[in-house]
Order: structure tokens, then sequence, then C-alpha cells
């Protein structure tokens, strides 16, 4: 597999990186199976996508966590979707949470899809598990109010996969009251954390939709969400309606 070529890259010096691009490139699809245009449109990114499956992205940083990730990252550079994207799950897989905070700083500002936002968020398994994740709290309820549509997004996601406890949900809906960012992906993030908190808390999460204090779209948008779950029974489907403005 080419994947397996990985372990000879060390990561020392930019032939290296030349090295592992080759294999981006011998790993992605032929226009024959894939529509680049389609998937870029998509993904809504303006970065060069080479269309990698999502299966070997995760393998590829993988491999590339177990070796000298620290000479990866710092050679890494910004030409491809894929490159972005592997970056931040290799930062993902560092086993120091003090170092991944450090290094999401400047990986954030990389971000220009939901893509690569959301397929990192969905990585960061440390940082779910830790039991001193109030340490990182305040980091990741910052982002959520940043200027930038997907560091704010990145923000959010992050306090929906990592967050979403009973320690921590009056914080995190405190947060979605405040937001006031514009971004079409921002706004969609927060209906979908509302939306999964539907499901753990519901009565925080009516207590929530009944403020009515989310902007229009994003309350009906949270709304529709929970009505669109399966995991939301018939009754509440139909109470949710009197939350819609």
């Amino acid at each position: 597999m080419v994947i397996e070529e990985l372990k000879d890259l060390e990561f020392k010096s930019e032939s290296d990186y030349k090295k592992y691009v080759g294999l981006l490139k011998s790993l992605a699809k032929d226009e024959s199976q894939f529509n680049r245009e389609r998937h870029i449109n998509i993904l809504r990114t303006k970065q060069h996508v080479y269309g990698l499956v999502m299966k070997d992205v995760r393998a590829i940083a993988k491999a590339i966590s177990k070796g000298n990730w620290a000479g990866f990252l710092k050679l890494a550079k910004d030409d491809s979707y894929e490159e972005v994207l592997i970056q931040g799950i290799v930062i993902a897989l560092v086993k120091d949470l003090d170092k991944q905070i450090s290094l999401y700083e400047r990986w954030v500002k990389k971000i220009d899809c939901w893509a690569s936002c959301d397929s990192v968020c969905g990585s960061m398994k440390l940082l779910k598990k830790s039991k001193d994740k109030a340490k990182y709290f305040n980091y990741f309820a910052s982002l959520a109010f940043s200027g930038r549509e997907f560091v704010a997004r990145f923000g959010i996601i992050t306090l929906m996969t990592c967050y979403m406890e009973e320690e921590w949900i009056d914080g995190i809906y405190n947060i979605c009251l405040n937001i006031e960012h514009e971004g079409y992906y921002v706004k969609m993030a927060v209906a979908w954390l509302v939306s999964e908190g539907f499901v753990k808390f519901r009565d925080k999460t009516l207590g929530l939709l009944g403020q009515k204090g989310l902007d229009p779209f994003t309350q009906n948008k949270a709304i529709s969400k929970c009505r669109d779950s399966f995991r939301v029974s018939k009754e509440y489907k139909e109470l949710l309606l009197r939350y819609k403005t």
C-alpha cells in the first residue's frame, strides 16, 4: 500500500515533504472516478483539492503521528485542502493537550471550509476523554467568538463534540446566545449544537429555545434539525413547532 511508504519519510528536509505530496497525488482519484468541480462545490473550499478519500486521509495522518510529526508540521505547506486537513488531524493525535492547543492557535487560521473544521473536531479524542479538559474550555469558547467564520465554527463544534456534558451545557448555551457572527457556517454550527443538546438535555434545550434569544435563522434551523432526528420522538417534534420564530 502506498501509505506504507510514509514510514520511510523522516520529515527532516524539503525533499521529504515533496515525496509526501507525491504520495498524496498518487492516492488521488482520477478524473473518471472523481467529479472535482462538484466536490469543490460541496466543500466550498478555495484550496486545491486532490480528491483523496477520507479513509486514506486518516491513515496518512495516523502514520505521520507515529513518526516525526513535529518535523512534518514544521515543513507543512498549505497548498491543498488535503494538506491542511491532514495537519489538523495530526495535531489532534498529538499526545499532549498543551501542545495541541499551541499548535491549533496557528492551524485554525488555515481552515477555509466546513469539512476541514468538522473532520478535525471529530478526531479530538484525547480532549474528549481528558479529565483535565476544564483547563481548555475558555480557549475553545474564545474561538467561538472569533470574527473568522471557520475559526468560530471550529470553537463551536469542539464545544459540541468534546464538552456536551452536564458540567458544561449551561455555559455552552450561554455562549450560543451571545454569538453574533452572521456567517452561514457559524449559524449552522450553533443550530447543530442545539439539536445535539436537545437529545441529551431536553429540558435545558427547551428553556433555551423558549427564550428565543437565538437569531431567527439559527432558532428555526435548530428546531428543523431536532425534528429531522430519529432520536427525537414524534411528540416532541410536534411540540418544537411552538418555538419557531
